[in-house]
């Protein structure tokens, strides 16, 4: 539950992000090149990138990284000093400086979770779920196409107050739930 609140904060941000400016499609397609692979090739590439990113971003930073800071520095200072290692790490690839808010939410996000959780596999699970969108939509239009303009453009619509308001609810459920995980560990 926690990880599927995750997925959509991070999914809603990114098309309200992309109603507030302009999806720059040409970033985020770079290095792909999969228009002329068949799906039954691209599906298992998309589901191996993703577990090898969920689980190894997620065991280096929140396992490797994460737990000794907060030994040392509190959960939430720990989890910052994370969260912009994390920021830098991303900052080679051409679809990150638009979401570098993005990204360091995202991984607070994560931190929270393992937190809260006191394990590093819902973490895991919900960072393969989000990147298997990630790879499908947003970087190879293998599951669909983002064609929306920016609000500028097409003035206020249905379109982005609903993902407004998902944006919001699902932030909110992400708060309520993670501290229910975290009160149910503590309890045990």
């Amino acid at each position: 539950m926690l990880g599927a609140f995750f997925v959509l904060v991070l999914q809603s941000g990114l098309v309200v992000t992309f109603r507030l400016i302009q999806f720059p499609a040409d970033r985020f397609a770079q290095g792909f090149g999969f228009e002329s692979e068949p799906l039954w090739i691209v599906w298992p590439i998309i589901l191996i990138a993703s577990l090898s990113a969920g689980l190894t971003e997620e065991a280096g930073f929140r396992g490797y990284g994460l737990v000794p800071l907060q030994k040392r520095y509190g959960p939430v200072l720990a989890n910052i000093i994370i969260s912009v290692l994390f920021v830098l790490f991303h900052l080679n690839q051409a679809w990150a400086p638009p979401l570098l808010l993005h990204l360091f939410v995202a991984s607070f996000m994560f931190g929270a979770i393992a937190y809260a959780s006191g394990s590093l596999l819902p973490g895991i699970i919900a960072h393969t779920v989000l990147d298997i969108v990630n790879f499908s939509y947003w970087w190879t239009d293998v599951a669909g196409r983002f064609e929306y303009q920016p609000i500028a453009i097409t003035g206020m619509d249905l379109h982005f107050l609903v993902w407004s308001v998902l944006l919001t609810v699902s932030g909110v459920l992400f708060v309520w739930v993670l501290g229910k995980v975290k009160a149910v560990r503590l309890q045990s």
